[in-house]
């Protein structure tokens, strides 16, 4: 279980066989007209898997540069939803139609011949309020709660929108964003910034690879301003990736912000259930319900492990009463109940232990093995009546 979340998937994009298969059905591409920016937007939008059978609103993962990254987006996320690395979301790709229009927040004194039309970021980001945020809160069940994400130029409009307009996002995630624009601007506004602010309630994750020379410098100058001047409840994090170039890093990026923004989401280790038992479990299920809204259980798998581990361990009341959390959860399993018939038995508690052993072979009765033991202890338990009746008659 503390494998790292990279790790792992590193592992399963290799093994394509084993990669998680987005169903077609959940994917979707419209558009929407914007009023803000006059023109018609495509959107490429991701469901969660389980879309159909809710009926509540999801939080929205906006996923920039769609036209590029989008496929690698729903690789990634639909992989790390479907198996509750994150909270299932509505993720919206959208397509460029004017990059460095929409991407870039200010005018620049560099590259007017390359890129004649910038500085258009804030218009960008009223359309979304004003045009994109309704239309999937209306046709997808978006939430209020909002991750934005990009790389390079509109990695920079993130951090653009993080320093502008915080209230429309809970999470940023820039990867190697373009902070060299406007002779580095974006590092003394955010000085400014986090002058101002005394509380962030956000989430920024942001990445850095192996840059150009004034990249490099910009990133090293405005991690540092964060380091020194970021308030105690701004969660933020930077990694750097120097086995990685500014274009090669997205996938990368995506999977490690993935893991560290939404990382208490993930389920508690076993080592972490056994030592905290059933007020850790319940403990992680409350949070969950309480930061993401959500009411789960924990998986049968990771509670059966804890269960064997207890008795490995011969912490044998412990085991008892993890083995009765987990039959309440999952009243159809026969395990837990022929696990503590073997605790029992082992402690030499042969009435108890026939009991469950009976119950679990009603409950599987496929199972040979859990029919001879009940049937075995029948036995014992009648061997042992025999016996004490011919030492009484003695």
């Amino acid at each position: 279980m503390k494998r790292s979340l990279f790790a792992t998937l590193l592992l399963i994009f290799f093994v394509g066989s084993l990669f998680a298969k987005v169903n077609p059905k959940n994917l979707v591409s419209t558009s929407v007209y914007s009023t803000i920016l006059k023109e018609k937007r495509e959107l490429q939008i991701l469901l969660p898997s389980e879309f159909s059978d809710t009926y509540f609103s999801y939080p929205v993962i906006y996923l920039l540069d769609a036209e590029a990254n989008f496929s690698t987006g729903v690789d990634v996320l639909s992989f790390l939803m479907d198996n509750h690395f994150i909270p299932p979301h509505v993720v919206v790709g959208i397509p460029n139609t004017e990059r460095f229009r929409d991407m870039t927040p200010v005018d620049s004194i560099l590259n007017k011949t390359i890129f004649p039309k910038r500085g258009g970021a804030d218009t960008f980001l009223k359309a979304m309020e004003t045009d994109i945020f309704p239309f999937v809160a209306k046709q997808y069940r978006g939430g209020s709660r909002r991750l934005v994400l990009g790389h390079n130029y509109s990695g920079l409009f993130v951090m653009h929108a993080f320093l502008s307009r915080s209230d429309l996002f809970d999470r940023f995630m820039a990867f190697s964003p373009i902070l060299w624009w406007n002779n580095t601007a974006m590092v003394n506004d955010m000085d400014k910034f986090l002058s101002e602010n005394s509380s962030l309630r956000k989430y920024l994750f942001m990445s850095f690879a192996k840059e150009a020379k004034n990249m490099l410098e910009a990133c090293k100058d405005l991690t540092k301003v964060m380091d020194e001047k970021a308030p105690s409840d701004l969660n933020w994090k930077y990694e750097w990736m120097p086995d990685e170039d500014h274009y090669s890093l997205y996938r990368k990026s995506l999977m490690r912000g993935m893991e560290i923004i939404f990382k208490d989401y993930k389920y508690p280790s076993v080592e972490d259930l056994v030592k905290g038992g059933i007020a850790t479990a319940n403990g992680y299920l409350r949070d969950i319900m309480l930061n993401y809204g959500r009411k789960e259980k924990l998986p049968y798998s990771l509670l059966e492990s804890v269960c064997l581990q207890l008795k490995q361990e011969e912490k044998y009341p412990e085991a008892i009463k993890f083995l009765t959390y987990t039959s309440v959860n999952y009243p159809e399993k026969a395990e837990p109940f022929f696990y503590a018939g073997e605790i029992y038995e082992t402690t030499e508690k042969y009435q108890e232990a026939m009991k469950f052993y009976e119950v679990a072979h009603k409950k599987d009765k496929g199972r040979w093995d859990y029919e001879q033991k009940f049937l075995a202890m029948q036995k014992l338990i009648e061997e042992l009546k025999n016996k004490e009746q011919n030492k009484a008659q003695l």
